[in-house]
């Protein structure tokens, strides 16, 4: 084993090479060399952090593997989907080498197989089961499957007005009502009146669609041929299974749709009517010739205009016509409210059919533009007094030119807000945990008594927090990129950068804010994870319909920070989605204007939050009680605390809590020592005498008060009272008292987490009032709980408060050294283990060690022997020994003998003042004037035996008696030792004595007569 106490003049190396002959100057050096810059402090706690993350690999490798496995499932589920959509239907039609249809039985039959004629495939009703996957194009597709063919000359179509469900099958001709209002009716009349007529086709006509549709093939259609006919035509397919006009619907039969086009005209018995219905039957004849795979039918269908009062009559009718409705209605090709029209300004408003138009999935065919044109043109006829030559025909209505595709749902995209807005705020509970457990642990207090400042604090764990976010998000944008998601890939990395670089700042001044409310670890990470998952499942619910819907008001949900990263988060994934289906680039710098787009409302928000969440969380650890310092008055910073303390100090300055304590003055029963003890008014006097405000000792205690006010209905409690004493550099002081009687509460003021009621301290020429942050780099603290890290290692805790205290290097490596064999934690690996794998003692003189690493000015040890054995405890006793050299310590406890071996003074504090001071073997002579006599003799003779202690000393005093022993306090000046032996010698002939003894008074009797005189009972001790 080594000899710890041959270790320990390497503990406190740095005091004792240093001249002391002028104190002033030895103190200046030694606070510039304990004054650690922010630069060092910050490498102490970015090393410790560090050395946390590592050991804490577990959950270092599941925060860093999420993302990853977030993405690979989004991408799995992405390419499942996509391979499940990758139907026939949902790619360019391909002709069919063998096509099956259904008899009423379920038995298939076979249509047609090759080599049947290559223009005979099979009808859209009927099951294709083999496709020629070499021979796939625009003609043997449908309207959907057109959307995926490559389309280089687009086919151009007729413009049709889409008309209500018909009865097609009927022989006569077709009638449908089309709905007209508008201010001035003689106006709309007349504008009505040339919406449709009576068509007179000419031979010219006829040539020049023939003309134009044979210019038509296989995989280009020139329907737009119909155009000039001069015929208003219109269908009752609805489109809304077809999502371009790659292909329009109504030239296509379906297998409950049989093609057919609607010759809308005004009279359908005017002979200029069925001639040009005659007309266009035998044009579409020829269609199938044309590129068609069937030709339509014509149905010649006449349009009744009719006029309704206003616009709300025609949305009453337009509604109740639709077949759900429980009312009556007028079906109605289309509605017009020509409102405030005039020969010189056309204002109108159309109504359409949109009903089950696409409203959750993508724009289907939308047919308004020959209702638009008709508007047009009837109301320049009417302007221009029936000239009809100046007419805007609308010639007809064309896709644009596409490539090749498959369908591709882009999964990602569409769940990824909710999946991305969990994972960008999985480290709130992460950082909420680490803040509020230093908190709750009180680490946070230990570091900021080691002169760890809480500006250096904040700034470094911000650091901290940053780069970890800053790693995580930057991990999941490559691996989402790597990996093809087009949430990451398609979205401009240098927004992304700014987006997410705003995001990590609001997060993490977030985690702030909320740090300050909570004083348990496990509550805060609790709430935290309840906030991440129900943010993003309430945005998913409910914030995402809300956008979609335009409600203004959402910008005031975005408050929360989970929601306005869910709404940012679905901007760029509806970008994404669209860029993905158009092969085009998602969100960019430029787009950030485009019209409903929240990005830049969000982001604006998560800016002055990052500010104002700052701001916030420094407030409230100010005025709150957190535990990390004295909570100060709400409006501080109008001077309010500066003010409210005078006032205070004023109402207590008259109090002189060494005599009398008033009980009617309203605080609490109190103790009252009518005269104050002339060792302790001879110390007051001591340090009145001292110079303010000069560092004339190591500690300088002046009428210290501390009152907590009334609580609950209690009274206010008086803690200390007056308190004035100087502790010396080099002396070690020793404050002994029962419980309660004011000694934490002195530590907790010296050490800056309580704010005095009156009086201060001086601190090596520093006041606690107005310079702590100065004093807590001069002193080191073993608080009475053992407050360490247990993930770290007892030669990391060092090295950390070793920086703190300014120690680098050499002297650092030495210093950590030396204290690791002082208090024996070197032998054997100890010091490299775990602290949560040790012993409590173990704890204990680790916490020692760092009180005393970087060889501060003066110490507090409170309690610091608690749960040593025997052996550790004596090594310790001599580390504090050696330790003491040119520093002020002062030390509580509960042992006698601790206080005895330690202590070059004490002094005894009772119910919040001090009662007696000196050296002890000065209280014990001076407090204890007696001996104490033990006499044990059987039962019987107890009565004899105390008659011998009698006329030894008249003035003894029982103080113990059972079972035969007898105790007795015998006054000095009535016995000497000689007297006592030869009184016991001659008792011997008459008395049975067993035993006896006599020796002088120890501490712990001072102590204990001292609190049963002050009306306490001895076991509160």
């Amino acid at each position: 084993m080594v000899n710890a106490a041959s270790h320990v003049p390497q503990l406190v190396h740095q005091l004792q090479q240093e001249p002391v002959s002028d104190v002033g100057a030895f103190r200046g050096r030694q606070e510039r060399r304990l004054r650690a810059r922010f630069r060092t402090q910050a490498n102490a706690l970015f090393r410790k952090n560090g050395m946390q993350q590592r050991r804490a690999w577990v959950q270092t490798l599941v925060i860093v593997a999420l993302p990853i496995v977030f993405c690979i499932l989004l991408a799995v589920l992405q390419r499942l989907l996509n391979k499940a959509l990758d139907t026939p239907d949902n790619r360019c039609g391909c002709f069919c080498n063998e096509c099956f249809k259904t008899l009423s039985d379920g038995t298939p039959v076979l249509c047609r197989s090759r080599p049947a004629a290559y223009y005979s495939p099979c009808q859209s009703w009927d099951e294709c089961k083999v496709y020629d996957e070499s021979n796939c194009g625009l003609q043997w597709s449908d309207s959907s499957q057109a959307a995926f063919c490559e389309i280089p000359s687009p086919s151009t179509w007729p413009a049709l007005a889409q008309a209500p469900r018909l009865d097609l099958s009927q022989q006569e001709a077709l009638q449908v009502a089309a709905l007209y209002t508008g201010q001035d009716r003689a106006t709309s009349d007349a504008i009505a009146a040339n919406l449709f007529y009576n068509p007179n086709t000419t031979a010219l006509q006829n040539a020049t669609a023939l003309t134009q549709l044979l210019q038509s093939n296989t995989s280009f259609v020139y329907a737009s041929a119909f155009s000039t006919l001069g015929l208003v035509m219109g269908t009752t397919e609805r489109g809304r299974d077809y999502l371009t006009n790659y292909i329009e619907p109504a030239f296509v039969s379906a297998q409950y749709f049989t093609s057919s086009i609607l010759n809308l005209v005004k009279n359908s018995t005017d002979p200029a009517s069925e001639a040009s219905e005659a007309n266009l039957e035998g044009i579409l004849g020829l269609a199938r010739n044309s590129g068609l795979k069937q030709a339509p039918t014509a149905n010649i269908t006449q349009v009744d205009m009719v006029w309704q009062a206003n616009a709300d009559d025609i949305n009453s009718q337009t509604y109740c016509a639709y077949r759900q409705a429980r009312c009556d209605g007028t079906p109605s090709l289309q509605a017009w409210d020509f409102q405030d029209t005039t020969a010189t300004a056309l204002n109108m408003r159309l109504w359409y059919n949109a009903t089950m138009r696409g409203r959750d999935g993508p724009p289907t065919i939308l047919r308004v533009n020959q209702g638009l044109n008709r508007a047009t043109n009837a109301f320049l006829k009417w302007a221009l007094g029936g000239d009809d030559r100046y007419q805007a025909w609308l010639a007809g209505v064309m896709e644009m030119p596409k490539g090749g595709s498959r369908l591709s749902l882009d999964f990602g995209s569409l769940l990824g807000p909710l999946f991305y807005s969990w994972l960008l705020q999985l480290l709130l509970p992460v950082m909420l945990y680490q803040l509020v457990y230093e908190k709750e642990r009180r680490l946070r207090t230990m570091m900021k008594m080691h002169g760890l400042g809480d500006v250096a604090y904040w700034a470094i764990q911000y650091s901290w927090f940053f780069v970890v976010n800053f790693i995580f998000v930057w991990i999941l944008i490559i691996f989402g990129s790597g990996i093809n998601l087009s949430f990451f890939r398609r979205t401009d990395y240098s927004f992304q950068f700014v987006f997410y670089l705003l995001w990590i700042n609001c997060l993490i001044a977030f985690s702030f804010l909320l740090s300050a409310l909570f004083r348990s670890s496990k509550t805060a990470v609790t709430v935290g994870f309840l906030y991440v998952f129900g943010t993003g499942l309430v945005g998913f619910l409910l914030i995402q319909q809300f956008v979609a819907s335009a409600y203004w008001w959402v910008i005031f949900l975005e408050l929360v920070p989970g929601w306005a990263l869910y709404r940012s988060l679905y901007e760029i994934s509806q970008y994404a989605f669209r860029a993905a289906t158009q092969d085009t680039q998602g969100i960019t710098w430029s787009k950030l204007g485009d019209p409903n787009n929240g990005l830049p409302g969000a982001m604006i928000i998560m800016a002055v939050e990052w500010v104002v969440f700052m701001a916030a969380a420094w407030y409230l650890e100010q005025v709150m009680d957190t535990g990390v310092g004295v909570p100060r008055h709400p409006l501080f910073f109008l001077g309010w605390v500066r003010r409210g303390e005078k006032k205070k100090a004023s109402r207590r300055r008259g109090w002189r809590l060494w005599g009398k304590h008033k009980a009617a003055a309203g605080t609490e029963e109190a103790v009252s020592i009518p005269v104050e003890a002339e060792d302790v008014r001879a110390e007051r006097l001591r340090v009145e005498a001292m110079p303010p405000g000069e560092a004339s000792a190591a500690i300088a205690i002046r009428d210290l008060q501390k009152v907590f006010p009334a609580a609950g209905g209690n009274r206010e409690k008086v803690a200390v009272r007056g308190l004035t004493l100087a502790i010396e550099r080099g002396e070690c002081f020793g404050l002994l008292g029962p419980n309660g009687a004011g000694k934490s509460t002195t530590l907790n003021i010296l050490t800056g987490f309580l704010e005095p009621t009156n009086g201060t301290a001086i601190v090596e020429g520093h006041d606690i009032r107005s310079d702590m942050p100065t004093i807590y780099s001069l002193m080191g603290v073993c608080p009475q709980d053992n407050l360490l890290w247990e993930r770290l290692t007892a030669r990391e805790h060092l090295y950390f408060f070793g920086r703190l205290k300014n120690l680098k290097g050499r002297e650092l490596a030495e210093a950590v050294e030396a204290a690791l064999q002082s208090v024996n934690l070197y032998n054997g690996g100890v010091g490299d283990k775990q602290v949560r794998t040790y012993s409590g003692g173990m704890k204990r003189r680790l916490s020692v060690a760092i009180s005393f690493i970087g060889d501060p000015l003066v110490v507090y040890l409170d309690e610091p022997s608690t749960g040593l054995d025997p052996a550790s405890r004596q090594n310790l006793w001599s580390v504090v020994k050696a330790a003491k050299q040119q520093r002020g310590i002062i030390l509580t406890t509960h042992s006698m003998e601790e206080a005895t071996v330690l202590c070059d003074r004490l002094g005894i504090f009772v119910d919040g003042q001090l009662v007696c001071i000196g050296n002890p073997k000065e209280l014990t002579a001076r407090h204890g004037g007696y001996y104490v006599f033990t006499i044990t003799t059987p039962p019987e003779q107890e009565g004899e035996a105390d008659a011998l202690v009698r006329r030894v000393s008249p003035g003894a005093r029982l103080t113990y008696a059972l079972a035969g022993t007898r105790k007795y306090e015998l006054p000095v000046g009535e016995v000497t030792l000689p007297g006592v032996f030869e009184a016991m010698a001659g008792a011997r002939q008459h008395l049975t004595v067993l035993d006896w003894g006599i020796a002088n008074a120890t501490l712990e009797e001072v102590f204990i007569r001292f609190a049963k005189n002050m009306g306490l009972e001895a076991g509160a001790f």
